[in-house]
């Protein structure tokens, strides 16, 4: 089965999966708040040395279900538009979205689930094995980039006379991925205990798309000095006189099993073509580290290096696309007429990936590499109350392609006995005060967030379920 789109309708389509298999995020392959958990298994998701208790099999796609949202600047009510990336779209020119913006807005994503693990102790370790499937979606978008929408809204001081426009554009990045890791947990001594997990990779997407600049200027007469392209009349557009010019650059790389350009002569994109019912596009390899190390019977250190590896993805399976486009409208020309309906066409609308500002041409195919998504983790807990009351304080950093994201988590957690437990969390440097996270132990099964959402101006929230049966006695 082959499928086919257009030009702009394909890097429509490229921009929507970037923004929309899911923006945003906080590092929800995770959850921290179960980090100081007792009788639970996730924990080693964010430290391999953290073994639990006794053995578990978790629930295939239920056993832990991580997924996050999170802006940090863009509030959730206007989330569903920014997806869409609709041309029709006119959420940037109301003053209470273009107030929350900063200079560089962040939009992120993530999730990650178990379709199947289990664990167990044997001699002196823990043994885990599992098969996780994984997505991380990364956004960066400066605020120019609204605010060049909002002038062709009419949303400008600058008129259309000499309007000068300016933007240094944006950058999104899709990454999906399966997962196969065997991992070995050891205590060493009564102090220390350390922790390994050797997976290998399977590459199902990675898509690259970056617009370096986009620079428009025009000398334009016949017009309202703050004209709004997408309601002028035909009647009015014909009187339109003068000259504008747009420039952009812009790069496309993706890697997709059956993903292929198709173009004309002369290397220009003409549609892109996906054959095929998907498959793997790459694979690699990687590695989790961790350590834990007790100072005393009460109090423990823990540390841990996250997805230290890469995947290559193969050439067949690969795209390239650049653009350096430079165009002249005249609107007094042979060809004025034309001229005036592509020009309006072009900056009307409302898409944040607005295609019609491109003209990709192809390059040679090329192998890629690319590197995971590093995260460092640092954790200190104290317990008290003969071991029913854990204090904690966990610090994150992942590194991204596109976006880097801290946080510091505090956290404390309360177990009435083996099988119920509460865990609440504050995390302080992503959520813009509204960090507060709660975990619950019920058995088998636990729920847990980081950020509990508060309403249409929240800006980051998390959620994560997990279903494990236990096997074995305590160790």
């Amino acid at each position: 089965m082959k499928t086919k789109m257009t030009s702009k309708r394909s890097l429509k389509a490229l921009a929507s999966l970037l923004l929309a298999i899911a923006p945003m995020t906080m590092l929800a392959q995770f959850n921290r708040t179960t980090y100081f958990m007792d009788g639970v298994n996730f924990k080693q998701k964010l430290n391999p040395a953290l073994a639990p208790s006794r053995g578990f099999v978790n629930i295939p796609g239920l056993g832990a279900f991580n997924m996050g949202i999170s802006s940090n600047a863009i509030s959730s009510y206007y989330l569903s538009d920014i997806l869409n990336n609709s041309s029709s779209a006119d959420y940037f020119t109301t003053d209470k979205f273009i107030n929350q913006l900063k200079e560089n807005n962040r939009l992120n994503m993530s999730l990650a689930t178990d379709l199947a693990s289990v664990g167990w102790w044997g001699g002196d370790g823990f043994w885990n094995v599992n098969l996780s499937l994984k997505l991380d979606v990364d956004a960066n978008v400066k605020r120019d980039v609204f605010e060049f929408m909002r002038a062709a809204h009419g949303l400008s001081n600058q008129s259309w006379v000499n309007a000068n426009l300016h933007t240094s554009g944006l950058q999104a990045n899709i990454n999906s991925y399966m997962e196969a890791g065997v991992g070995y947990t050891r205590p060493f001594g009564d102090r220390l205990v350390l922790g390994a997990k050797v997976k290998l990779l399977f590459g199902i997407a990675d898509i690259n798309m970056k617009v370096d600049e986009i620079t428009m200027k025009t000398n334009l007469h016949n017009i309202a000095a703050n004209q709004d392209w997408s309601t002028i009349t035909e009647e009015q557009l014909q009187k339109v006189t003068g000259k504008a010019t747009i420039k952009a650059r812009a790069e496309v790389k993706g890697s997709m099993a059956g993903l292929s350009f198709v173009t004309d002569n002369n290397k220009y994109v003409d549609n892109i073509e996906h054959s095929g019912g998907g498959g793997l596009a790459g694979f690699g390899a990687a590695v989790d580290l961790g350590a834990a190390y007790k100072l005393g019977r009460d109090f423990t250190l823990s540390a841990a290096l996250l997805d230290l590896g890469f995947i290559s993805w193969g050439q067949g399976s690969t795209i390239h696309g650049v653009s350096d486009f430079n165009r002249e409208y005249d609107f007094d020309g042979v060809h004025a007429g034309q001229h005036r309906q592509e020009f309006r066409k072009t900056i009307e609308s409302g898409e944040i990936f607005n295609s019609d500002l491109w003209n990709l041409k192809a390059q040679e195919s090329k192998s890629r590499t690319t590197s995971l998504r590093t995260t460092m983790v640092l954790g200190a807990q104290y317990k008290l109350l003969n071991d029913k009351l854990t204090v904690g304080a966990l610090s994150t950093t992942r590194l991204g392609e596109v976006n880097t994201q801290s946080e510091l988590t505090l956290a404390g957690n309360y177990s009435f006995n083996s099988h119920i437990g509460i865990a609440l969390s504050y995390s302080m440097l992503q959520s813009q005060g509204k960090g507060l996270g709660l975990g619950f132990k019920l058995g088998p099964v636990t729920l847990a967030t980081d950020y509990m959402y508060f309403g249409q101006d929240t800006r980051t929230v998390s959620g994560m379920i997990g279903i494990s049966i236990p096997l074995g006695s305590r160790h």
